[in-house]
């Protein structure tokens, strides 16, 4: 009997050390938490470096929220409201039938090089800085006001309840409904009838006043327009 317990005795002692292994599962917690917590600010560093430095941001249009004519160099293969503005100009100008659709393709390029034909520019089918301001002047300078406050929450010519944020544009006589682009102060904007007026002499265009902000059009002035 006292031999049996003698041998057993040491395993005894062994299960009561084994809580040392226990205590040692703080240790490994803390070790992962250390070693997360410096993964953690490597990655928070990583993620303030690309939000502030590296490479810039791609540029944004303001008051849109697409890309304006302009803003960036249009080639084959763009897409984007700014090439179907490109469309709409090189169409009504007779520059081949683009469609009026925002991609950049080989209709479009055919049409862009036969425009910087006719500009004398450098004929290579690029919207950039030489070409944009071209297109530009194809477009007619035209006296226009802007309209709205103490007509919200009626019903215009062409049956469209005006709002603050409604953006179109009054015309004496083109149907409702039809498409005109506007350009001032660096922006493009396309807007349908959808009234009838100005019944100012002189004026061609009475803006909405969500249309008016848009442009930054502030008052009864000139601006270019494309029908």
């Amino acid at each position: 009997m006292d031999r049996r317990l003698e041998r057993r005795a040491p395993v005894r002692s062994a299960r009561r050390k084994s809580p040392r292994s226990v205590g040692s599962r703080p240790d490994r917690v803390a070790a992962w938490a250390f070693f997360g917590g410096i993964f953690l600010i490597l990655l928070a560093a990583a993620t303030s470096h690309g939000a502030t430095g590296g490479a810039p941001a791609p540029p944004t249009a303001t008051g849109t929220a697409a890309p304006e004519l302009g803003q960036r160099v249009l080639t084959k293969g763009a897409v984007g409201a700014d090439v179907e503005t490109l469309q709409r100009i090189l169409r009504v100008k007779g520059y081949g039938a683009v469609a009026v659709d925002g991609a950049f393709d080989e209709a479009t390029e055919r049409a862009v090089r036969s425009f910087q034909h006719d500009a004398g520019l450098a004929v290579d089918g690029v919207v950039g800085p030489q070409t944009r301001p071209a297109l530009v002047a194809l477009m007619r300078m035209l006296k226009a006001t802007w309209y709205g406050p103490g007509f919200y929450g009626k019903r215009t010519a062409c049956g469209v309840v005006l709002r603050p944020g409604t953006l179109g544009v009054a015309h004496r006589t083109l149907p409702c409904g039809t498409r005109v682009t506007f350009y001032h102060a660096g922006h493009f904007l396309t807007l349908a009838v959808i009234d009838r007026g100005p019944f100012r002499r002189g004026v061609e265009w009475d803006l909405t006043a969500g249309a008016a902000s848009r442009l930054g059009f502030q008052a009864t002035g000139r601006l270019r327009s494309l029908r």
